[in-house]
């Protein structure tokens, strides 16, 4: 299959890449330039040059193909251009920055998915889309027929925008993400708690700590995409989630022990001074079931677990 890949270089698409790669598909990666389109070449892929706010070669690319991943995330000021940026500050001012990156992620990702689908209408071909697993409801197990809650940040309308097209005749789907997806190159929360930990001294948890979070390798996230890509429902959300419960206290225990300071307990208030941003994840409980993707698409994580990463694993190199 002819698969156009967005966030082809990074974290987790380079995985999917991979993934892709060697069972045998071909794959057109989208990349900023000419460093990303070099180390597609070297992974056996092409590359398409282009930005997510690039809304024709979005469409265009998805109608050269046979079928999309869709991985490209804006993390941050980094993945923006100077206009985003500028909206970016100018609603900063008016609502507070994560309301205003919240808004600007949404409109972009948004536009972005609305340009693929578009290019892939009327196709009947697949249409994978990246959620995550955060903000789906807290205090028990969630599964792949809940809805996220609004009271926080969430990718619901990555998943509106991508199930839109169902109607249109395009096999759209959604990959949803636990907030720890780890394994070698990660950049997500964890290595920022690990240098929260480091800079202050401590490695605290809130209250109890028993907030539960679930993860998944990227090697094993990877191999779900491409597995949603060949055989997903229409309409379907799959859960990329290898390890239901991990109480976050166990993360922040084992972080505390690998960069020689205590775990301890906080308040909310606490957590804000030493996290930051991060303070309105950390604290969720998040529990969440993969059971049913694991039924439907035959999807059995085989990776190291979370803690087998953080012990063996380069998390703790530097610094």
């Amino acid at each position: 299959m002819k698969v156009f890949v967005t966030g082809a270089t990074g974290f987790v698409g380079s995985a999917v890449v991979q993934e892709l790669v060697a069972n045998g598909h071909e794959v057109i990666g989208l990349t900023r330039g000419a460093a990303g389109a070099a180390k597609l070449k070297s992974q056996g892929a092409a590359a398409r040059i282009g930005t997510l706010d690039q809304l024709d070669i979005l469409r265009t690319a998805a109608a050269e193909s046979e079928g999309v991943i869709h991985t490209a995330f804006i993390h941050g000021f980094g993945n923006m251009n100077l206009k985003t940026r500028l909206n970016l500050f100018a609603g900063a001012l008016k609502g507070g920055v994560v309301q205003s990156f919240m808004r600007i992620l949404g409109e972009t990702e948004t536009q972005a998915i609305d340009a693929m689908g578009k290019g892939l209408s009327g196709s009947g071909h697949p249409f994978v889309v990246t959620s995550g697993i955060l903000m789906l409801p807290q205090g028990r197990i969630s599964t792949e027929a809940d809805s996220h809650v609004n009271n926080g940040p969430n990718r619901a309308f990555s998943e509106s925008a991508a199930l839109a097209f169902v109607p249109h005749n395009v096999r759209a789907s959604v990959v949803r993400l636990p907030p720890s997806v780890h394994g070698k190159g990660d950049h997500g929360f964890i290595p920022q708690i690990i240098e929260a930990a480091r800079k202050k001294g401590r490695s605290p948890y809130i209250g109890d700590g028993q907030n539960r979070w679930p993860t998944v390798h990227r090697v094993d996230a990877a191999r779900l995409f491409r597995l949603a890509l060949e055989s997903g429902e229409a309409g379907a959300k799959y859960h990329a989630v290898a390890e239901t419960v991990i109480a976050f206290r166990e993360i922040a225990e084992i972080i505390g022990s690998k960069v020689g300071v205590p775990a301890v307990s906080c308040t909310q208030a606490e957590a804000s001074k030493h996290f930051g941003f991060l303070s309105s994840f950390v604290g969720l409980d998040n529990p969440s079931s993969s059971e049913w993707t694991r039924e439907k698409l035959g999807w059995i994580p085989k990776s190291n677990s979370l803690f087998e990463d953080l012990e063996k694993s380069d998390y703790f190199k530097a610094g």
